[in-house]
């Protein structure tokens, strides 16, 4: 079963990216299949290392997949790796193995590092909407077009204000803005 997760990689300059990724965990391993030419790839070739958040809060995972992430972040102590403050559970990973398929790669990783935050909470329908909504956005260029991802929105806007929280609106009209920065069409609300 895969597991969306925000992994947190360094590059050569021990600059922090954030990227979603939905993660398979198998005991002491995990499995994850970055897109060519993406950063999480290349710091991934060139570490060999990185940090898997478990997380209940739909904005890291939103953000994250949109390449927008600020998030407040700890030092693993003496690793000089990063896990998100608010995770609820991180693995610390040393990459076994790199295969190449079509137009991504399969890591294979072993885990190093596990360590619990606090207790998951789990997402609510809204959440999981602007998730799938998020996870479309991504991929925008890739394997689906803006028109898709804005009548996605529209067909799913009604749940999603309905099964909401006080953080919809917010993350709705992010989802709402980088899709029409990438010229889409606008979405509305009602």
């Amino acid at each position: 079963m895969m597991i969306e997760t925000v992994i947190i990689t360094l590059d050569k300059n021990e600059d922090i990216n954030f990227a979603a990724f939905g993660v398979e965990l198998q005991k002491a391993k995990l499995f994850f299949y970055p897109y060519q030419g993406s950063r999480t790839l290349e710091n991934i070739i060139n570490r060999q290392e990185g940090v898997v958040n478990i997380v209940d809060k739909a904005e890291y995972l939103i953000k994250a997949a949109l390449g927008d992430a600020q998030l407040s972040i700890n030092k693993i102590k003496d690793e000089g790796l990063y896990y998100l403050k608010d995770s609820c559970h991180y693995y610390q990973f040393k990459v076994n193995d790199i295969t190449e398929m079509d137009n991504k790669y399969k890591v294979s990783a072993k885990i190093v590092l596990e360590q619990m935050n606090r207790a998951y909470l789990g997402f609510n329908r809204a959440n999981n909407l602007l998730l799938e909504a998020a996870v479309k956005a991504s991929r925008i260029g890739i394997t689906t077009t803006e028109e898709e991802v804005n009548s996605f929105l529209n067909n799913n806007k009604r749940v999603i204000f309905k099964t909401g929280d006080q953080n919809t609106e917010y993350l709705f009209n992010f989802l709402k803005k980088y899709i029409a920065d990438l010229g889409g069409n606008q979405i509305d609300r009602n």
